[in-house]
């Protein structure tokens, strides 16, 4: 299966910065390496310091990721703070 996963976040830095972190290269080759894309990146028009992201890829892989407590300092490294952060997930065949 194949899942959207929807982060809903507030951001420690510039949106512009958070962004620059996402699309550098090593994270673009990280992504690729686990089957994931990323089709959306937004900022809040109503808080600045608030951003989105719609990640695509196989089922459970980002979620898991983003779910081990491991893996906060590399999730905080780009300026998402990883409490308060909202998950929506949705599988399609």
């Amino acid at each position: 299966m194949i899942e959207t996963t929807v982060l809903d976040f507030e951001l420690s830095n510039t949106f512009q910065e958070y962004k620059a972190y996402m699309e550098a290269l090593e994270q673009q080759i990280m992504f690729s390496e686990m089957g994931v894309k990323i089709f959306y990146l937004g900022v809040s028009q109503e808080n600045p310091k608030r951003a989105t992201v719609i990640f695509q890829g196989p089922e459970n892989v980002l979620y898991d990721i983003f779910m081990n407590p491991q893996t906060k300092p590399i999730v905080e490294a780009s300026g998402h703070i990883y409490e308060g952060t909202v998950i929506t997930r949705w599988l399609a065949d």
